[in-house]
């Protein structure tokens, strides 16, 4: 009897196991080349995208660039584009009458006008499917379209929440807790859910660019992947979620299925297994705040405090004229320039008082207002280059109002004026005591400056811009 002895396989003809469909081609993609002790050339093969390896995909994720900006009059000129493009199809020109949502949308595919019409289609499709047509000339608004009163499954209930921080690229985070048994019984609920939190918070101009960072949390893990797809990839075609992070899964085969589903999309999809601490490990790795995610450690209930506070929050936006709703920011991105009484921790606002520190002396030397002028607009430039915006507090600080060119402008000029006094004003000679006590040389107030850039002072001459704020030194407040 003759015994077949199967040939080896050279290296070039290895396909990995797709020919059998044990691995989707988004993973092959992703793969590096692994030698023999199973490590790549920088390390530890990566080909695996579960919360196991390592910081590598989370520098990534913090370092991809997101949307470039565009001017007001290119943003025009494409905006024009679309909506010719929208005009052949089925009366969708007239479906979004804000201009404002359609700019939105074109952000959102970099403002390629193409895909922007594609969005703007399934965005229409899916808000009449879900809403039905007397509500597509309006905006869907939460007390009066998805209250607790008006079915079993409400907003309320925190089963989905847009969380008050970002992850580190600046993307919005928001959470889905997943229940196989509810949403079984209300599925067109959850639905409409999902799509007004995504809504929401891509009112942000920020969040339009760089997009949604998504969790999953399955707190009972089964095999729901694809009942539950066929579902969230209508909810999720109108808007851009970046990342996409699956928590808690018990089926690695699952797993696979939702990677070569949404390997034709742009979403990056993430897998983290085990139990709630290692999946909040896993979150870190990639840049999401895991303190943040509102599960309780113990039981895995759903904390709603911060989640209460938001609801109250949009309705308080929602009462606002809709010329103002545009520019109130829930969430400030680290690029953003915060205007009030806190701690200049802020990445925006450590490079606003460095540009400050940098062009004081020019400032205070030139001759004539169009030199400052100048020196104004270079620090706007500075701050909107990176995609930071100057944000004021309103009300009792939990909100946050984007300041246009003028207004921007005039807290610049009272920043440089306060401080030119600060450094260049005449000095007091009372007396011996009280000048050694209350007077300080250019170089202790410049050592004072940077400390407070550092966060390890804060004295109260350097609150630049007064407004209505928490009080001194307290963190920012995301709601």
């Amino acid at each position: 009897m003759v015994q077949q002895v199967t040939p080896l396989r050279s290296p070039g003809v290895e396909k990995d196991g797709q020919e059998f469909g044990l691995v989707p081609r988004y993973v092959l993609r992703k793969k590096k080349a692994v030698n023999k002790e199973g490590r790549g050339p920088t390390g530890d093969s990566n080909h695996v995208k579960n919360n196991q390896n390592g910081h590598h995909d989370m520098m990534k994720d913090c370092d991809e660039e997101d949307t470039p900006q565009k001017t007001p009059q290119e943003v025009d000129k494409l905006l024009h584009e679309t909506n010719s493009l929208l005009a052949r199809r089925w009366r969708l020109s007239s479906l979004i009458d804000s201009e404002r949502d359609k700019k939105v949308l074109l952000a959102t595919e970099a403002y390629l006008p193409s895909k922007a019409a594609d969005r703007i289609e399934k965005n229409c499709k899916t808000k009449m499917e879900l809403f039905g047509s007397e509500l597509m000339d309006k905006k869907i608004t939460l007390f009066e379209d998805l209250s607790s009163e008006k079915s079993e499954v409400g907003v309320e209930g925190g089963y989905v929440q847009l969380l008050p921080t970002r992850d580190l690229a600046g993307r919005a985070v928001l959470f889905f807790q997943y229940d196989q048994d509810l949403y079984s019984e209300q599925p067109i609920n959850f639905r409409k859910i999902l799509f007004y939190m995504m809504a929401s918070a891509l009112e942000d101009v920020d969040t339009a660019r760089k997009g949604i960072s998504m969790v999953v949390w399955n707190g009972a893990p089964t095999k729901w992947f694809d009942p539950f797809w066929r579902v969230f990839e209508k909810i999720s075609a109108p808007f851009k979620i970046s990342k996409l992070h699956y928590c808690q899964v018990s089926q690695y085969e699952s797993s696979y299925q939702v990677l070569e589903k949404r390997e034709r999309g742009e979403t990056d999809v993430r897998i983290h297994k085990g139990s709630l601490q290692e999946c909040m490990h896993g979150l870190v790795t990639y840049g999401v705040p895991s303190h943040f995610i509102p599960l309780n450690p113990l039981d895995g209930s759903i904390n709603l405090k911060e989640h209460l506070k938001w609801i109250e929050l949009r309705r308080r936006i929602e009462s606002f004229p809709e010329s103002q709703q545009a520019c109130i920011v829930l969430v400030p991105g680290q690029d953003d320039v915060l205007l009030g009484k806190r701690k200049m921790s802020m990445n925006g606002n450590v490079l606003y008082h460095q540009m400050i520190m940098k062009n004081i002396k020019a400032y205070h030397e030139a001759t004539s207002e169009d030199a400052r002028d100048d020196i104004l607009m270079a620090v706007w430039d500075s701050i909107q280059c990176r995609g930071g915006r100057f944000l004021l507090q309103v009300e009792d600080g939990q909100l946050w109002e984007r300041l246009e060119l003028q207004s921007a402008l005039y807290k610049i000029s009272q920043a440089f004026d306060f401080l030119c006094m600060q450094l260049y004003a005449p000095k007091p000679t009372s007396s011996k005591d009280s000048s050694s006590k209350n007077s300080k040389d250019d170089e202790d107030i410049f050592f004072g400056w940077n400390d407070l850039l550092d966060g390890k002072k804060c004295y109260e001459c350097f609150d630049l811009i007064h407004c209505k704020g928490d009080g001194f030194g307290k963190p920012a407040a995301c709601w």
